[in-house]
């Protein structure tokens, strides 16, 4: 397992995105639960965030992609609207212990 972070470097309601390797992951943070999504958008295969920033919209219960307005659960990752609607994004399994964040 790989340390990407603690729960408390990431405010409630927001997105950010870092990398761990080779991969590009977006930690999604919501009513203080935490989510692990690639930082990819299933439309374009291209990041969610090139302006970079937070990604949350609707206090956190959807992600907004910076590209084309998609729109995504922040729970489940699947879009809602935009030219992905019907396609998820691709969760990423974690281990959260004693507040920090570990890839599988």
């Amino acid at each position: 397992m790989s340390l990407i972070g603690n729960i408390d470097d990431f405010p409630d309601n927001s997105t950010h995105s870092i990398k761990a390797g080779h991969l590009s992951l977006l930690i999604v943070r919501r009513a203080g639960q935490v989510f692990l999504y690639e930082n990819l958008c299933p439309h374009t295969r291209e990041t969610l965030d090139p302006e970079g920033g937070s990604l949350a919209i609707s206090n956190g219960l959807l992600i907004q992609c910076q590209r084309h307005a998609a729109e995504f659960i922040a729970e489940t990752g699947e879009c809602l609207a935009g030219p992905c609607q019907g396609e998820t994004l691709n969760a990423i399994p974690f281990t959260l212990s004693r507040g920090d964040i570990y890839l599988d």
